[in-house]
């Protein structure tokens, strides 16, 4: 058998779409990187709160295929799925031109304690004191 039968054997007779696929991954490179941004910052977020993919599935009222999805970075995600993973993760993933900031928390003040002790005087030098009284008697 020669290289060109072997070749033609193992060779598809359906043309390659490849050229297909990388001109569709070309043309949505930019959902894609944002979508993959996102699916990093949330499993950040769910590990350090030590959550699993099942328990946000549960808190945001979505199918655990759907985590899946969003977490593999392969969801072009909406408005609508973007404030559900910021209100389940207590988090921020956009912020929108224009947008108002949130106002920060105001924390709790610690009562103020009053002073253990009266206010103490400054000492002076024995030379002050003389300076002073010298300066009073005359």
């Amino acid at each position: 058998m020669t290289l060109a039968e072997k070749l033609a054997k193992i060779v598809s007779p359906e043309p390659s779409k490849w050229i297909d696929h990388a001109r569709e991954r070309l043309a949505n490179d930019g959902w894609l990187r944002k979508s993959g941004f996102v699916a990093l910052r949330v499993m950040a977020v769910l590990d350090e709160k030590k959550m699993t993919q099942t328990d946000l599935a549960e808190k945001m009222g979505v199918s655990r295929q759907q985590i899946s999805k969003i977490v593999k970075g392969h969801e072009n995600l909406t408005f609508e799925t973007i404030d559900k993973l910021e209100k389940a993760l207590n988090i921020k993933l956009i912020t929108i031109a224009g947008e108002p900031k949130p106002k920060p928390e105001k924390k709790a003040r610690p009562a103020k304690t009053p002073p253990a002790s009266p206010r103490v005087r400054k000492e002076t030098s024995p030379a002050t004191r003389k300076k002073k009284t010298k300066a009073t008697v005359s």
